[in-house]
């Protein structure tokens, strides 16, 4: 099935995203094994539930073999001013105006993925065949992982994807294309993958989340190819510096509590909101769970906030867990 017969659901993924504070559960992707059928999934709550999840049986498959899709058509110029609407995604408006979501970025520099604003304008702008105002940018290169895929209860998908930045500066609005792919080659769907958080800090490594609300079945072999990744300014004042420690950290079975505190800067200004994502790794070093803290109190530079994050495994065993975080004035 092409990308242009399944509209994305990117708000589905932001307003999952913001809910991946409550939990993760689903199942890995595993190799499809030569002459053994694929076993039938174990149903699991998706992860904005608190529950932990059991361990996964696999129902979709990784693979090395190249099942690259057709390729999508080019855009055409259509420039506008669009108010965004309840349930839009960029990905969405990007394909009703037949444009790419690097130029709908690339136009609206301001624009956090995470956040849309229900009548916030957003230039569209012109596409290919006419002078288009806003050139799409090359995205900075960003390692990307393979896609680990977990199937839920309502035969949907999560998929997560591991970007790591390897600058010596500061990135954002970092977002890669999930494919879905059959064994004949065909897009069976497609979404946007982004961060819990907006900011990547250099050297850092984050898992870009991607949702399909399906119903997805049969054997399918998941690609990521990075579409955004943006430099930040030195002198950008839109992000304020934290400082994170860690008290403690316990695992037990198939979760993880992480306790600690979050200090702005005391160089830096007042924060009006503070975002820490709790990461978790298993003993290869895959993601598999994390869950986002949120505090809109207002920080002083130099003020420390308590935090205490309990974030789910998706079926292995947490090896370690890692804290980051963002504010903003």
């Amino acid at each position: 099935m092409s990308a242009e017969n399944r509209p994305a659901r990117f708000g589905v993924i932001l307003s999952s995203i913001i809910f991946l504070v409550l939990s993760l559960s689903g199942c890995r992707v595993e190799p499809a094994q030569q002459g053994t059928p694929s076993p039938s999934p174990i149903l699991l709550t998706p992860y904005y539930t608190s529950a932990p999840a059991p361990t996964p049986t696999p129902s979709t498959s990784d693979s090395t073999e190249d099942l690259s899709p057709t390729e999508l058509p080019k855009p055409t110029a259509t420039p506008h001013i669009y108010a965004i609407q309840s349930g839009d995604t960029l990905l969405a408006i990007a394909q009703r105006y037949n444009i790419t979501l690097e130029q709908i970025l690339a136009a609206n520099p301001g624009i956090d993925p995470n956040f849309l604003i229900i009548g916030e304008e957003l230039v569209i702008p012109a596409g290919e065949g006419s002078l288009a105002a806003y050139p799409t940018p090359e995205p900075l290169s960003v390692d990307l992982g393979k896609p680990r895929c977990y199937p839920t209860s309502t035969q949907g998908l999560w998929c997560l994807v591991l970007a790591e930045n390897p600058h010596s500066q500061q990135l954002e609005n970092v977002s890669a294309l999930v494919t879905l792919v059959n064994f004949q080659r065909d897009i069976v769907d497609q979404q946007l993958a982004i961060p819990p958080l907006n900011l990547v800090p250099m050297g850092e490594a984050i898992p870009l989340v991607a949702f399909f609300p399906g119903p997805i079945s049969g054997e399918i072999f998941p690609q990521a190819e990075l579409v955004t990744a943006l430099p930040i300014e030195p002198d950008s004042d839109r992000y304020i510096n934290v400082s994170i420690e860690i008290d403690k950290t316990e695992l037990v079975d198939g979760n993880g509590e992480v306790e600690g505190s979050v200090m702005v800067d005391e160089e830096a200004q007042t924060a009006n909101q503070t975002w820490l994502v709790a990461l978790a790794f298993d003993v290869d070093g895959r993601p598999i769970g994390l869950r986002k803290w949120e505090s809109n109190r207002a920080s002083a530079p130099g003020e420390a906030q308590g935090f205490n994050i309990t974030v789910y495994s998706l079926g292995p065993q947490i090896a370690e867990i890692k804290v980051l975080g963002e504010a903003r004035p």
